[in-house]
């Protein structure tokens, strides 16, 4: 059976998967019964993570982006701790989509999950203010660690940027996570980013 073949990035289409929702949509089975799986042996944390969906979201039709990622996590809503990244991607260590959050609002306010994960150290934390949005229907994860520079940030740098998060959302809605993973990261810079993003947390919530 003939499958999608990609170039550069970009969807081919064929008689099988006319578009990338074709292909979700072939895909999304597997992906959910991957989730059941998951949850049947013990874990109890997963986050599902679909850049395609903050990076288009300015151009495609986002509710059609919330429609297929429910009915992917329908199987394990209220079964486990389910979160989402809304990542503007991280191709060796630079961002690959439009990185506005706006364009996602309000329709990504109705993701069924428990938390979601935006990243905003990497973009000067441009639309923080639309974090109080998302807290009212769901706890919000801020990256405030960026992992595209190699600028350490230091323990005075996270509690500002935390600080900064709470103007807009009480401590019980918050977490705070670097932008996005750090498999792009040098393992030198990573280790030194999260002792002091660690640290930084801990200082605040002593505060609190």
């Amino acid at each position: 059976m003939p499958g999608p073949y990609t170039l550069s990035g970009r969807l081919l289409p064929n008689n099988e998967y006319p578009d990338r929702y074709a292909v979700t949509e072939a895909i999304l089975p597997f992906v959910r019964k991957e989730l059941i799986e998951l949850v049947k042996a013990g874990c109890q944390e997963i986050t599902v993570d679909e850049p395609s969906m903050s990076c288009y979201a300015y151009r495609e039709d986002t509710k059609k982006f919330v429609d297929l990622f429910n009915r992917t996590i329908e199987p394990v809503v209220g079964k486990c701790h389910l979160s989402t990244h809304l990542c503007f991607g991280n191709f060796k260590g630079h961002p690959v989509g439009y990185r506005r959050i706006a364009p996602m609002l309000p329709d990504f306010l109705d993701f069924k999950v428990d938390e979601v994960h935006v990243e905003m150290a990497n973009r000067e934390f441009a639309e923080i203010e639309l974090i109080r949005e998302f807290a009212k229907r769901m706890d919000v994860a801020v990256g405030i660690i960026d992992v595209k520079s190699y600028y350490i940030e230091s323990v005075d740098d996270v509690v500002d940027r935390i600080k900064k998060c709470l103007e807009f959302i009480s401590p019980d809605k918050l977490s705070v996570a670097p932008d996005c993973g750090l498999s792009q990261t040098a393992r030198w810079a990573a280790k030194k980013k999260l002792i002091n993003m660690v640290e930084g947390a801990r200082k605040v919530r002593g505060s609190l």
